[in-house]
């Protein structure tokens, strides 16, 4: 029976590894092209603007021209390549008018030049691939214009692996952001704040650290929409979410946790800080004209930030029913001075609703 082929799990050789990065992948081109081909100078570019930035090079001039140095690329053989108003190839440039041009213009030292354009992933320029002698060489220098092509269209296809591997990232990065924001508010929604809570959860049970909950409910919001239409609700919620932003410390979490609930995580944010963000924000609200019902609780030692949060919610829905007792007292002694108000002959009795759970 035929055993099958074991491959070995890692390269037996580093230098058949795959290249890490462009640069990388770029300095070994040139090398090669260098030990295989000659010529004085071999760069990899990358055009930015009106430079040319060197990313590789190799050669007996390599030193005069190293990593990360900027040339012209107004007045460049590359350019004058690129819009082919030179060939690819000049084993002389002064028989090419626009490369004696740009020798004229700097650059005597130059005297034959081999370049092919490097594309990015869409087909646009991203640099080129280029080599420089400084005495004129013979038409056999045509002959090394294919494997200069061939290992400029390997180093585009890592550059455009790179290119495509940051724009997933990108997107990837940018759904999961959206996935966390409420459109309407631009805060978290529930997603985004369940996960700034178990994030600066971990961190204090790690370090011990102190944070506190905010949370917030918009009075009447139902009532105003039905009132004056969501659009109404909607431009109080905005500005509600307004005044929690200007309100609060860099660095804390906001979130628009239900329909007219709102959220704040204080990081690093004892009792005494977070009874005075309370204070502040009353005083933000009232001058913005939100009427908002707000209660506050800090981590006790070994407490889930979840449990902290379900205390502030309790704390806020008291401080609901305190703002609503002021008026349903002063509703009953005006009833009780109505000569026409009759009592019902039956009093039913309502029992005071736990604490609501956010969740």
């Amino acid at each position: 029976m035929v055993q099958p082929l074991q491959l070995p799990r890692v390269y037996p050789d580093p230098r058949l590894r795959p290249w890490p990065s462009l640069e990388v992948a770029a300095a070994a081109a040139v090398q090669q092209l260098h030990r295989q081909c000659g010529l004085d100078l071999w760069l990899v570019t990358r055009v930015q603007g009106d430079r040319q930035v060197v990313i590789a090079s190799a050669g007996a001039l390599a030193t005069r021209v190293p990593v990360d140095t900027e040339l012209s690329w107004e007045a460049s053989f590359c350019r004058a390549m690129v819009e082919r108003r030179g060939p690819v190839v000049a084993p002389e440039v002064l028989a090419v008018p626009a490369y004696a041009a740009v020798a004229a213009s700097g650059h005597a030292w130059v005297r034959a030049y081999l370049g092919v354009p490097l594309e990015g992933r869409n087909g646009e320029l991203f640099g080129t691939l280029c080599a420089f002698a400084a005495t004129a060489q013979p038409t056999t220098l045509t002959n090394t214009l294919g494997a200069a092509q061939v290992l400029t269209r390997m180093l585009s296809t890592v550059l455009a692996r790179e290119q495509l591997a940051v724009d997933r990232s990108g997107e990837t990065a940018q759904a999961w952001a959206a996935a966390e924001l409420d459109p309407l508010t631009g805060l978290r929604n529930r997603r985004g704040w369940d996960s700034a809570l178990r994030t600066e959860d971990q961190r204090c049970q790690r370090y011990g650290s102190q944070a506190s909950v905010l949370a917030l409910d918009v009075d009447d919001l139902k009532h105003l929409n039905d009132r004056s239409g969501h659009a109404a609700g909607d431009e109080l919620l905005i500005r509600c979410a307004a005044v929690l932003s200007d309100t609060s410390r860099p660095g804390d979490a906001l979130a628009r946790v239900g329909g007219d609930e709102f959220a704040l995580l204080g990081l690093e944010c004892d009792v005494v800080s977070v009874r005075a963000l309370l204070a502040r924000l009353r005083v933000s609200l009232r001058t913005a004209g939100v009427a908002a019902s707000a209660g506050v609780a800090t981590r006790r030692v070994g407490e889930d930030l979840i449990d902290t949060w379900h205390r502030a919610d309790a704390a806020m829905y008291l401080d609901k029913q305190r703002r609503k007792r002021p008026s349903q007292t002063m509703g009953s002694k005006a009833a009780a001075a109505d000569p026409l108000h009759r009592a019902p002959t039956r009093t039913a009795s309502r029992a005071v609703p736990p604490p609501r759970d956010p969740g």
